[in-house]
C-alpha cells in the first residue's frame, strides 16, 4: 500500500493505520483488493493499494458512460421520436400508407415520471386525433436504423437475459423493454401462482409451471425467456400466505415491435383504427427504402424526452443498465455517426484519452457494466471523478451518483454512521465482484475527497464485503 499523507498528519496516520488493519481482515484473505483515495481539494494522495491493477466495475463503469454523455452530449440533450406519413389521405381523416416512427434511442417511453406506463403513447395518439387521424390504413413503419449492431453487449452472461437488467437495446423501446410482472399465490396449496402482468398484452406467451406452497414456504418462483422468443416459462412456488405482492420484470424480444404493438392497441382504445401491418427497417439494406420513405412522407408530430441530466440520475443512482446501454449508442450514433455498441465506445474513448485515462486502464464492452470483459484501474476512476470535479456540469453529475439515507438503493449503505450524507456515491455488483465510488465532503476539513474500491474474487458473503467497504468510508469521515 502506497500511503502520502495530508496537511493534517495526525489524520494521515490515524487513516493509514485503520486502513491497513481493515486490509488485514481474514474475510478477504482470498479476494483480489483495489484502493485509490484523494483529497481533490489539496490534491493529496491519501491511500493507494493496487490503484494500477485492472478490476472488473460491475455498475462503477456506469460513472464513465454518464460522464462522457454528458460532458459530449451536455445535460440538456433530449432524445426525439418523430412521426410521418407515406401516401395519400384518401379521405377525411383516414391515411393510406403507413404511419412512420423515427425512433432516435429514448429511454423513457415508458411510466417512469409518468402517472402510468402507457402515457408517453398515449400522448402520441392523441397528437394523432389532434392531426384529424381517425384511420390508417398502412399500419406502422419503424425507422429503427439509428442503433445497429448487436441488440446484446459483448460478455453478458446467457442467464442473465431473461432478466430487466440484460433487456435488449432498441432505437425504439417501451417500458425498459420488459413486461411487468406481479406475483401471488393462488386459492389452495398446489394451485398455480397467480402472474399479473403490465401491460396486458398477448406479445408474450406464458407458460405457468408454478404452484402455491404451504404457508411460510420460501419464495422460488423463477422464470425463463427462450432467447430470441417471447416464450416464458414460470417455475417454483410461493407460500399460501405470502401477501407481499412481489414484483419483476421480464425483458421481451424484439423491443421495437413490442413498442409499436402496445401503441397500436392504444390507438384503438382511443378510437383510431389501424391495422396490424408492422414494418421494421434497420439494417444497411433498408436505407434506400428509408430514403425513398422520407422523401414522399409527410411530417406529422415529434415527441422529446425528459432532459440527459434526468437519464444520467437513473443511470447512477438506480444502477439502470438499460438507460446506460441506450445513452452509449446514442452517444455513437450522435458524435461518431455510428449508433452502435462499438461506436459508442470509440467515442468515449476518445474522451477518457483527452482527460488523462490510457487505454490499458479502462477496457469497456458495455456501458452498463454487466459485461464480465469490462476491465478498469481504480486510479481510472478517480482522474474520472477529479475531472469532473472541475467541470461545468459536477453539480448534476454529483447529484446523479446516490446519497445514503436519502436514495431508496442506497439505504442499507453507511448505516447509522455520522455525516453519511457527505458522500454521494456509485455502487457495483455482479457474481463475486463489489465496488464502491464516488465522493465525499470531509465533515471536519471541508475538502471534496474521491474515493475508490474495488473487491474482486472474493468467497464471503456479499453483505460482508459491503460492511468492509462501508468501514473503509466510515474511517475517511471520521478522519476529515
Amino acid at each position: 500500500a502506497i500511503f502520502i499523507g495530508p496537511t493534517n498528519l495526525s489524520s494521515a496516520a490515524d487513516v493509514k493505520t485503520t486502513l491497513n488493519n481493515l486490509l488485514s481482515d481474514s474475510l478477504l484473505q482470498n479476494a483480489f483488493v483495489g484502493l485509490d483515495i484523494v483529497d481533490i481539494t489539496s490534491g493529496d494522495t491519501i491511500y493507494q493499494l493496487n490503484a494500477e491493477r485492472l478490476f472488473t466495475p460491475a455498475s462503477n463503469l456506469k460513472l464513465f458512460t454518464s460522464a462522457a454523455a454528458l460532458e459530449l452530449l451536455g445535460p440538456d440533450f433530449r432524445f426525439k421520436t418523430e412521426f410521418f406519413y407515406a401516401g395519400g389521405i384518401v379521405k377525411k381523416g383516414q391515411l393510406e400508407g403507413p404511419l412512420i416512427i423515427k425512433a432516435s434511442g429514448d429511454p423513457l417511453i415508458s411510466g417512469r415520471f409518468r402517472s402510468h406506463i402507457t402515457e408517453v403513447l398515449e400522448c402520441w395518439a392523441d397528437s394523432l386525433k389532434f392531426k384529424g387521424v381517425r384511420k390508417i390504413d398502412g399500419g406502422i413503419t419503424i425507422d429503427n436504423s439509428y442503433f445497429t449492431g448487436s441488440e446484446l453487449g459483448a460478455g453478458w452472461s446467457w442467464d442473465d437475459l431473461s432478466y430487466w437488467y440484460a433487456c435488449p437495446v432498441s432505437a425504439l423501446s417501451f417500458n425498459d423493454n420488459c413486461i411487468d410482472l406481479k406475483f401471488k399465490p393462488g386459492k389452495k396449496i398446489g394451485d398455480p401462482a397467480v402472474i399479473d402482468i403490465n401491460p396486458i398484452t398477448d406479445y408474450i406467451t406464458i407458460k405457468n409451471n408454478t404452484e402455491t406452497l404451504p404457508q411460510d414456504s420460501s419464495f422460488t418462483l423463477d422464470y425463463y425467456r427462450i432467447p430470441n422468443t417471447n416464450n416464458v416459462t414460470f417455475f417454483g412456488g410461493i407460500a399460501l400466505n405470502d401477501t407481499s405482492r412481489r414484483i419483476d420484470y421480464v425483458s421481451v424480444d424484439k423491443p421495437e415491435i413490442y413498442c409499436t404493438t402496445i401503441f397500436g392497441d392504444v390507438l384503438r382504445s382511443r378510437g383510431i383504427k389501424i391495422s396490424k401491418n408492422i414494418t421494421v427497417l434497420s439494417d444497411k439494406s433498408s436505407m434506400p427504402i428509408l430514403n425513398n420513405i422520407y422523401q414522399n412522407s409527410i411530417p406529422l408530430f415529434s415527441w422529446q424526452s425528459d432532459s440527459l441530466g434526468q437519464v444520467i440520475k437513473v443511470i447512477n443512482t438506480n444502477s439502470q443498465n438499460f438507460f446506460a446501454e441506450q445513452t452509449l449508442k446514442t452517444l455513437g450514433a450522435e458524435k461518431g455517426g455510428e449508433g452502435s455498441f462499438d461506436g459508442g465506445l470509440k467515442v468515449a474513448s476518445r474522451f477518457f484519452e483527452s482527460i488523462g485515462i490510457k487505454d490499458g486502464d479502462l477496457v469497456m464492452h458495455d456501458g452498463s457494466g454487466l459485461s464480465y470483459l469490462n476491465m478498469v484501474t481504480p486510479s481510472a476512476i478517480i482522474k474520472l471523478l477529479s475531472h469532473m470535479s472541475g467541470s461545468p456540469n459536477f453539480e448534476i453529475y454529483l447529484e446523479s451518483l446516490g446519497s445514503p439515507g436519502k436514495d431508496k438503493a442506497f439505504n442499507n449503505r453507511l448505516k447509522d454512521v455520522p455525516n453519511r450524507e457527505n458522500v454521494r456515491s456509485k455502487t457495483g455488483y455482479i457474481a463475486n465482484t463489489s465496488t464502491f465510488s464516488g465522493y465525499l465532503k470531509g465533515p471536519k476539513s471541508d475538502h471534496l475527497l474521491a474515493f475508490s474500491i474495488m473487491v474482486n474474487h472474493y468467497s464471503c458473503p456479499e453483505a460482508s464485503v459491503e460492511a468492509w467497504e462501508d468501514s473503509v468510508v466510515t474511517a475517511l469521515l471520521e478522519e476529515y
